[in-house]
C-alpha cells in the first residue's frame, strides 16, 4: 500500500519528462509563436564587416515596426549552426521573418541596408 503513491509519482515523472513541448517545425526549440510574425537574425561576429548593414537595417526596422521587432530572436554562431539546415541558411549573417510556420521573407549574406529593409519591411507590413 505504501508503494502505490511512490509508483504513481515515479510514473508521472517518467511520463512528463518523456513528453515534448509543442513547437513549430521550423522553430521548435526557439519557442516561436506561430500566431505572430517572428524575426530571427543569424549573427556571425567573425564576419562583422558584413553585419554592419544588418545592424543598421534592424535599427530602422525597429523604428518603423516596434511591436513586430520587439520579439526578434538573435542567434549567435554557437546557437545558429544548430538551425542552419532547418532554416536552409546558406551563409551568415541572415535574417528571416516567420509566420504560421512559413518563411515569408529572408535575406542572407552580404547585402546593403536597403536590400535588407525592403523584403523584411514588406513582410512585416502586409496582413499575410
Amino acid at each position: 500500500m505504501r508503494r502505490i503513491p511512490l509508483i504513481l509519482i515515479v510514473s508521472l515523472l517518467v511520463i512528463t519528462t518523456s513528453c515534448k513541448s509543442k513547437g513549430s517545425e521550423l522553430g521548435g526549440e526557439l519557442n516561436i509563436d506561430d500566431s505572430i510574425k517572428q524575426v530571427i537574425f543569424f549573427s556571425d561576429e567573425t564576419e562583422y564587416q558584413y553585419e554592419a548593414s544588418y545592424y543598421d537595417a534592424i535599427i530602422e526596422l525597429k523604428k518603423e515596426f516596434p511591436e513586430e521587432m520587439k520579439n526578434m530572436k538573435i542567434l549567435p554562431p554557437t546557437e545558429a549552426k544548430r538551425y542552419y539546415s532547418t532554416f536552409k541558411v546558406k551563409e551568415c549573417p541572415a535574417i528571416f521573418v516567420l509566420y504560421n510556420e512559413q518563411i515569408v521573407a529572408q535575406v542572407h549574406g552580404e547585402s546593403s541596408k536597403e536590400q535588407i529593409i525592403q523584403p523584411i519591411a514588406k513582410a512585416l507590413s502586409t496582413g499575410l
